[in-house]
């Protein structure tokens, strides 16, 4: 465990690398299932129902346990708080694959999912706590932890499971995924510094009262409604447009087009969040990228309506590229502008928004096809998201307040 204080530049590289492993592993066990869901489905004979709420059972455990996993951490500690949550998950993987039964299944997966939302909600307090100098970059490593999680489960869970242990060997293939969170837990009870335990520096008392009011009057006007209503225009833009676009397709009689405009929508993910880390410390808590992601998204919802099937992997790319953005920057606004525990509640309440709206938003889209039989209605719902991020970015202050002044860093790397 390292020490509080300065710390060399290795080892400093070195928390940024278990932030970002840490962030893989709270991602590949969810992603390691869709590539699956067919055996899955086959094997336990799931109906679509019940297949149907084995994908959706992450996001609504996260969804409604994101805010009692505010509070928890707010009371053991961020550091506990992804101890427990990595642990959780490396149990529930390691369940999963051994005793794959069908209300097992469930179970564990909700238990993985539980420990995603404690894990996740601990990291901007630690953010804040370690880096508050540096809390855009840092954010932004984590969240490419959580894009290469997702893309290095869907791309390789099959072909390593067929590799290695057979056609239909599922459960074996979701137990892959417990040897890097088994991993990842132990890295971090051994690397991840202690919990912060520095005063508040001498220096001018003036200054650092004036920064304290315009923290507090900041948070006041930028709470877990306004985040998570940014998170999660984002968020339904990126599921909803994943989730529909197959259907769409099949009912334009453009179902060749799908594979390519998935991939679009998906491959554009990881580069624009790189490309954010190396600036994501210039624009994180200015409102401006959020108002151009969601100006982009709505612009390409509509085009991918008004023009020929042919352009459907450019509004995709669009689409996953504007969805990321909104995704990096987003996951910073509690440690921008919430300060001491009062971080991981923000984190908490903006996050099981942002789920629930996920998970819901999408389905008034399938309402409103089958009520007015309409397939471009299942979009409508989609595009009053990009809609609603521009607005409540605009409602963000007009700058971040200057929560780097009145704190030392707890690690701080040394030049």
């Amino acid at each position: 465990m390292l020490r509080v204080g300065s710390v060399s530049r290795w080892a400093g590289v070195g928390i940024f690398a278990l932030l970002l492993f840490v962030g893989i592993n709270l991602r590949a066990p969810l992603l390691s299932v869709p590539p699956l869901l067919g055996m899955i489905r086959s094997d336990l004979h799931l109906n679509y129902a019940e297949t149907g709420l084995l994908s959706a059972l992450p996001s609504l455990v996260m969804g409604a346990g994101a805010w009692p996993a505010g509070r928890l951490v707010g009371r053991i500690g961020g550091r506990m708080s992804v101890s427990l949550g990595l642990g959780l998950v490396a149990l529930g993987v390691v369940a999963r694959g051994l005793w794959p039964g069908v209300i097992a299944i469930y179970v564990y997966t909700a238990a993985l999912a539980g420990g995603i939302a404690i894990a996740q909600t601990a990291i901007p307090l630690l953010t804040r706590e370690w880096f508050p100098t540096r809390i855009g970059f840092v954010s932004a490593i984590y969240t490419d932890g959580l894009v290469i999680g997702e893309a290095l489960a869907a791309a390789v869970t099959v072909p390593l499971m067929r590799a290695w242990f057979g056609d239909n060997a599922w459960p074996a293939a979701l137990l892959i995924w417990a040897v890097p969170a088994t991993v990842a837990l132990i890295l971090w009870m051994w690397i991840a510094p202690a919990a912060s335990a520095h005063a508040t520096p001498a220096g001018d008392t003036a200054h650092n009262s004036d920064v304290r009011r315009a923290e507090a009057a900041s948070t006041r006007r930028v709470g877990p409604l306004l985040i998570g209503t940014i998170m999660a225009g984002g968020s339904v833009v990126y599921f909803g447009m994943n989730g529909w676009v197959a259907p769409y397709n099949d009912a334009m009689h453009a179902s060749a087009m799908t594979p390519a405009a998935l991939f679009a929508i998906n491959a554009a993910q990881l580069p624009v969040c790189i490309g954010l880390t190396f600036v994501a410390q210039q624009v994180v808590g200015k409102r401006w990228p959020f108002v151009i992601s969601g100006s982009v998204a709505f612009v390409a919802i509509v085009g991918w309506l008004v023009t020929p099937t042919a352009f459907e992997p450019l509004w995709g790319a669009m689409i996953g590229g504007a969805a990321a953005g909104v995704f990096t920057l987003a996951f910073a606004l509690p440690a921008i502008f919430g300060h001491g525990a009062q971080v991981a509640r923000l984190t908490g309440g903006s996050l099981g928004l942002s789920y629930t709206a996920t998970f819901l938003v999408p389905y008034f889209g399938g309402v409103l096809w089958d009520t007015f039989h309409q397939p471009w209605l299942a979009f409508a719902p989609v595009a009053l998201a990009a809609i609603s991020l521009v607005g409540s970015a605009l409602l963000l202050p007009p700058s971040s307040p200057q929560t780097l002044d009145d704190s030392t860093p707890f690690v701080e790397v040394a030049n």
